[in-house]
């Protein structure tokens, strides 16, 4: 006669237990080559006017005293090696797409920045943002001069009026933020418009680490599911 299948059942899931906590760790243990480095940019705004200041910095594991850090420029190398790089007064030449290497990292992300010599700018900063996050926008002036009377639109509606400088921030963007987005300030008695910056809100992603243990749970499920229906 039969013993009951529960007990059964219950050691044999058990003795899976140490092997489904290996794999769900194995994301995390497996290695990947050499640390990326990581290349920030202050103020973050990808976009920004002829004269402004803007600094990059390479993060990322190095030996102290080496100066070892190699940035690089649209692709090509260029002699800076601090881990900061500071653009005084920057102009349309620095437009382009940035990326430093530590001695003992691989090359980092790419900053992409975007040089105009406009009177008045959107400033962003990136051009797609993920579901569920912050957007700010900052309505921007050659020179910092002083704005009146800004106005941020979206699709030429016209969101908020402020009679001096605000950012305007949007928690929690969805589909609907996406679209074009633009700025109207007085410089002065002058009325000038900001050209427009089209903005995409993208759906949220899983990190590759959850859908893999989405993925084993389900696997286990139907091996348990298949051995009691064996069983009956």
């Amino acid at each position: 006669m039969r013993g009951p299948w529960v007990p059964e059942l219950v050691t044999s899931t058990s003795s899976m237990l140490p092997w489904v906590t290996l794999l769900c760790l194995a994301p995390a243990i497996r290695s990947n080559g050499p640390p990326r480095a990581v290349l920030t940019l202050e103020p973050p705004w990808f976009n920004v006017l002829h004269g402004d200041n803007v600094t990059l910095t390479c993060e990322g594991f190095q030996t102290p005293g080496q100066g070892s850090i190699e940035w690089f420029h649209n692709g090509s190398a260029i002699p800076i090696h601090q881990d900061s790089y500071f653009i005084p007064a920057v102009n349309v030449e620095n437009s382009g797409e940035y990326q430093c290497r530590t001695q003992h990292g691989d090359l980092s992300n790419s900053v992409k920045l975007q040089v105009s010599s406009d009177s008045l700018l959107l400033q962003a900063e990136r051009l797609e943002f993920i579901e569920g996050g912050t957007m700010i926008l900052r309505c921007h002036s050659w020179k910092s001069k002083p704005l009146h009377k800004v106005t941020y639109y979206h699709n030429d509606k016209a969101l908020k009026f402020h009679n001096q400088t605000f950012n305007h921030i949007v928690r929690q963007v969805n589909h609907t933020h996406s679209g074009s987005y633009y700025c109207q300030a007085n410089i002065g008695n002058t009325t000038h418009t900001s050209t427009a910056v089209i903005i995409t809100v993208r759906g949220g992603k899983l990190s590759p680490a959850k859908v893999f243990i989405i993925t084993l749970f389900q696997v286990v499920l139907i091996a348990i599911m298949a051995a009691v229906a064996l069983y009956y």
